[in-house]
């Protein structure tokens, strides 16, 4: 008689489990590795389009390494694409190269404009799933950027 599967532990802040994280239903934030394997819409948010992202991934930097400052069109037009895929019915993916800054504040921007929710919230809400995000005000020194009008 085979072995019986083992249940998906789930994931919380005290144990998280590898691979992409779900910020919000059908969307998820993550690392390099994760967007390998993803099947769904990919977003990269890295500085620089690697030559080998896999296909298909919309490439849309989201921070200015020049100003040490996030690029506000860019996230805005982030947080379109993805609501554009999710209402799509597709699985979303926000990732970066560790899943650690740039992509959360990817999806931190997305939780605010889709959901209405304050960065810090947000955030809050990411790192319920992927503990080790640092939020943009810890890596950042302009956040002018991230002011709402």
């Amino acid at each position: 008689m085979p072995a019986k599967a083992k249940p998906p532990t789930p994931r919380s802040a005290s144990r998280p489990s590898p691979g992409p994280s779900e910020v919000a239903p059908g969307v998820f934030v993550g690392g390099w590795n994760d967007a390998l394997e993803f099947d769904g819409a990919r977003f990269c948010v890295l500085d620089e389009a690697p030559s080998d992202l896999p296909s298909p991934t919309t490439h849309i930097p989201i921070y200015d390494e020049r100003t040490d400052g996030p690029i506000r069109a860019n996230l805005e037009r982030l947080a379109r694409e993805v609501a554009a895929a999710h209402r799509a019915g597709r699985p979303v993916l926000v990732f970066c190269a560790h899943g650690i800054r740039r992509s959360p504040l990817g999806a931190a921007w997305y939780l605010h404009r889709a959901e209405r929710l304050d960065l810090d919230a947000a955030y809050d809400r990411i790192r319920a799933v992927r503990p080790k995000v640092e939020p943009a005000r810890s890596w950042m020194r302009d956040l002018r950027p991230l002011a709402d009008p």
